[in-house]
């Protein structure tokens, strides 16, 4: 039985004026009535997440900055962080191959960069190489070439990886194991459930192996071919309301 829905955010659950519509909200509403559960599982970093979502589903466990940690209710119930020494080593490389480009860290909620940025979001500047003594979310890097960071790319440090979306100018790089599909795993692990019972939803590359790995897996059918190419179900776009007709269907079923 699929009993727990996980959820991306941005092109996903919502449009692309980063609204939740009226019909996918009465979904998730039924959802919870039913006595289902909902994940929210996006790359966002925590502090951007609350902006976009409705109070009511501010007790819904979230799955952040691509399934390094876990929040539910404020408290923090999972993390696996890039560590130290490899998040030292990479913003070293970064700043000697791309001397130009943005390079930031997130750590502990906070997004520090290397310089002032035109880019709208909060943020502070700092010495990277002084913070990286400590585990970190996520490097992002953002250049108009990522190509000059090819030779970072082809000899990452252990306990890396990296995440990147066509999409997308800027490259993100992660621990080794951090997946959304591994965090959605722990959480429904605890809750004496197997990812059989999840119905997944998303649209870009960091949600392909939670998508794959659900029991039910949805592409939106504004995603990327790579999450195209492992969904079982294709729905409609964000933008008209390819969540909610998915669980009215569930709903509507034996399956749920």
């Amino acid at each position: 039985m699929l009993t727990v829905a996980a959820i991306d955010l941005d092109d996903t659950l919502l449009r692309s004026d980063a609204s939740i519509s009226a019909r996918t909200l009465d979904a998730l509403r039924a959802w919870r009535a039913k006595g289902h559960r909902i994940v929210i599982a996006t790359g966002r970093p925590r502090r951007t997440i609350d902006t976009v979502l409705p109070l009511e589903l501010s007790d819904a466990p979230v799955i952040s900055y691509n399934g390094a940690e876990i929040y539910a209710k404020g408290q923090k119930l999972y993390d696996n962080l890039l560590p130290a020494a490899a998040a030292r080593t990479i913003v070293e490389r970064c700043l000697a191959l791309a001397p130009d480009a943005e390079i930031g860290v997130e750590i502990d909620n906070v997004l520090y960069l290397n310089r002032p940025s035109k880019r709208p979001r909060l943020y502070e500047v700092a010495d990277l190489l002084e913070l990286t003594h400590q585990p970190c979310a996520k490097v992002l890097v953002f250049a108009d070439e990522l190509a000059v960071l090819d030779p970072l790319l082809a000899e990452l440090p252990a306990g890396a990886r990296a995440l990147h979306s066509g999409r997308y100018r800027f490259l993100q790089i992660l621990g080794e194991t951090v997946d959304k599909a591994e965090a959605l795993r722990f959480l429904v692990t605890d809750w004496g459930l197997t990812m059989a019972n999840v119905v997944a939803f998303g649209d870009d590359t960091n949600d392909v192996d939670m998508v794959r790995m659900s029991g039910l897996g949805v592409a939106m059918s504004n995603a990327v071919e790579e999450v195209l190419a492992v969904a079982q179900r294709v729905t409609t776009t964000n933008d008209e309301d390819g969540v909610a007709l998915v669980l009215e269907e569930l709903l509507n079923s034996a399956l749920a």
